[in-house]
């Protein structure tokens, strides 16, 4: 017997018809998932009355995967680097349609590989034929990034501040005036949106344009982020109700690497360890990607011609070097640390852990 990837929904649940506007639409479901698909796909019961059917498009289902590179490898195989610097290896008869810079990868092929895929656009393709020439298609028209006002920034930083808890948590393990200079090098500020003494990441980059502001709630007395029962991450833009805002985001501290054209830029992960080793190391202009996917070209091609020193936390250095020797082809000027790699903590430990914990060794402090 075939199965079948979609089916009527096997339940007595009816829908508002997009046709006729009455209660007798039934929905196709995901025999997979056993969700439902959107409100268009299905077949009115008023057959006479209406007849409206929308039934889900055949053929393979793939995925657009954006890339650094495409090369081929054999007659049956191309290996690409994805915007994240990673490499995959794909059976052309994989891939469905591609160009210079993006490629159609069946869904069958991805759901076994690690690339991420799944908030990506889709589109089915109805021929088996496969097509693997470069083609000269003009990319779609990208949207608009937003940006903040540099009032807002003003008006929470330095007319309306507020305490947070990673200030307290600095002002525990450092001199007042090494925080007082660390949080004012990148507007650090205090907020109770979302959470009380939440602490507010900017994102302004080289020309002084505020993409984001991110926040995050820390422990007062560890210094650590609160995870539980839940990730305390939220943005700026959601919090002052800005439901049409494009997120467009950039290095965390990349407004900085104007101060100093000659300091080799250091990249962490964290943006309270890009904070704490610019108190412990300021001979280098500490910048954090926000997370370990946001390691890419279009984050760093601001600082291209600059010289980078990658930071990564433990268990990430393998990925992070693969990403600088492809970023390294482009032009960029990469090293990456393998210090907290070769140390014996967990996977997580960062750079901002080993000098705390190495002045703890050595001055003892709570």
């Amino acid at each position: 017997m075939e199965n079948f990837k979609y089916t009527f929904d096997k339940s007595s649940k009816k829908f508002i018809c997009p046709s006729c506007n009455k209660k007798t639409f039934v929905l196709y479901v995901d025999t997979e998932t056993g969700n439902y698909l959107t409100d268009d796909f299905g077949k009115c019961d008023r057959e006479q009355n209406c007849n409206y059917h929308k039934a889900p498009p055949k053929g393979k289902k793939c995925f657009l995967i954006d890339v650094l590179s495409i090369k081929d490898i054999t007659d049956k195989a191309i290996k690409i680097t994805d915007t994240n610097g990673f490499i995959s290896i794909i059976p052309k008869s994989q891939v469905l349609e591609q160009s210079k810079n993006n490629c159609w990868v069946t869904e069958w092929f991805l759901k076994t590989s690690t690339i991420n895929y799944l908030t990506n656009e889709s589109k089915y393709f109805n021929s088996d034929e496969v097509i693997n020439v470069i083609s000269n298609k003009e990319p779609p028209p990208t949207k608009e990034p937003s940006y903040h006002s540099l009032e807002l920034l003003e008006n929470m930083y330095k007319i309306n501040p507020k305490t947070d808890n990673l200030s307290k948590f600095l002002n525990s393990k450092f001199s007042k005036d090494e925080v007082f200079d660390a949080t004012n090098k990148y507007f650090i500020t205090g907020t109770n949106y979302f959470w009380n003494n939440a602490t507010v990441f900017w994102q302004i980059d080289d020309k002084e344009q505020i993409h984001a502001g991110k926040i995050m709630l820390y422990d007062s007395v560890t210094g650590k982020r609160i995870k539980e029962p839940h990730n305390h991450i939220n943005w700026i833009h959601k919090a002052i109700k800005e439901p049409n805002f494009n997120l467009n985001q950039c290095l965390f501290g990349l407004f900085r690497v104007t101060e100093d054209y000659q300091k080799t830029i250091a990249i962490v992960e964290s943006e309270k360890t890009a904070i704490v080793m610019s108190i412990f190391i300021p001979e280098f202009i500490w910048l954090a990607t926000g997370s370990k996917q946001n390691l890419k070209f279009d984050l760093l091609k601001p600082i291209k011609k600059r010289n980078i020193v990658l930071f990564p936390d433990k268990g990430e250095y393998l990925n992070w070097l693969s990403t600088s020797n492809e970023l390294n082809k482009l032009g960029f000027k990469i090293a990456v640390s393998e210090f907290i790699e070769q140390t014996k903590y967990k996977n997580g430990f960062d750079l901002a852990d080993f000098y705390l914990d190495l002045k703890k060794t050595i001055y003892g402090y709570p």
